[in-house]
């Protein structure tokens, strides 16, 4: 980054309240997703092109750093906000920087998509580990049957200490692809591990997911037995590996929606406990649902 681009990027920003504070502050520290968070919930209809090349950097940052997954739409969001910020004049050196960085990421990143299109089962079988692992994971999101399938070949070949990671996976992208039936037996082997162990626990959240993706399955079978041992089950094991669950923003917000939507004000009050706990800001929408959490808590204690 050039001194004119850090400049750029400098605050004080304009922010409303002490957002700009916040902001420095998430920063400062390198927390790219509370800063991502923070100036979607601030920023204007019609932000500055300033605020904009802002928007761009951390939204790329926090792509790379954490949601890995989400590099490549990251990326052409980013791209994106650059172009508006120079058509609304500022200078195309400004930036040029940011955009040569974030276009050569682009760039690999549409090698690395395309690499991992082509992998299926068939090919996973004799391809290097780490190439069918990548492009299980990369296909998770467009092709999560097919993921499925290589992350279980993934789990034949790889030493015994990893396969029970890629068969956690398997469930996963099985669960997402809507094949829940064969999805289950895959995660329920989930919650069995040892998540403590040494060889496991790096993968824990593993076990966040698998937990979440019952507790979905439960809810929408109408079994109310399931849900509730899951539930004690999840809990259980996150106190064991010191990870409360849920532990994971994804599944914290997926559970506050379904315990919402079920009217189970003591368990909304646990997750919105947990989300106001794991994170510096909560996006404005996310919050009204937290003080919903609490608002039904209370109703039903009351009764």
């Amino acid at each position: 980054m050039t001194t004119s681009a850090e400049h750029l990027l400098a605050g004080p920003w304009g922010l409303p309240g002490n957002l700009d504070a916040e902001l420095a502050r998430a920063l400062e520290q390198e927390d790219y997703g509370t800063a991502l968070a923070l100036l979607r919930d601030a920023l204007p209809d019609n932000p500055s092109p300033r605020l904009r090349v802002l928007l761009a950097f951390v939204r790329f940052q926090d792509a790379m750093e954490v949601m890995v997954t989400e590099l490549m739409p990251a990326c052409q969001e980013a791209l994106a906000l650059l172009e508006q910020a120079t058509e609304a004049g500022l200078p195309l050196q400004t930036v040029a920087p940011l955009r040569e960085e974030i276009e050569r990421v682009l760039s690999e990143e549409t090698v690395r998509e395309l690499t991992a299109e082509r992998m299926t089962a068939e090919r996973a079988e004799s391809a290097p580990l780490e190439m069918v692992l990548e492009a299980a994971s990369r296909l998770r999101a467009t092709a999560p049957a097919r993921a499925a399938e290589i992350f279980l070949v993934a789990a034949r070949r790889d030493v015994p200490e990893r396969a029970p990671i890629h068969r956690a996976d398997a469930g996963i992208a099985l669960h997402q692809a809507g094949r829940t039936a064969e999805a289950r037996p895959l995660l329920e082997a989930a919650l069995a591990l040892d998540w403590a162990s040494p060889s496991l626990y790096p993968e824990s959240l593993h076990l966040d997911w698998a937990a979440t993706l019952l507790l979905e399955q439960a809810h929408a079978a109408g079994d109310s037995a399931a849900f509730e041992a899951t539930w004690a089950r999840a809990l259980a094991l996150g106190r064991q590996i010191q990870r409360p669950f849920p532990a994971n923003w994804l599944n914290q917000e997926r559970l506050l929606s379904l315990l919402l939507a079920r009217g189970d004000g003591a368990r909304a009050a646990h997750v919105a406990t947990r989300i106001e706990a794991s994170r510096e800001y909560v996006p404005k929408a996310l919050a009204a649902q937290v003080a919903q959490a609490r608002t039904l808590a209370r109703e039903q204690w009351g009764r």
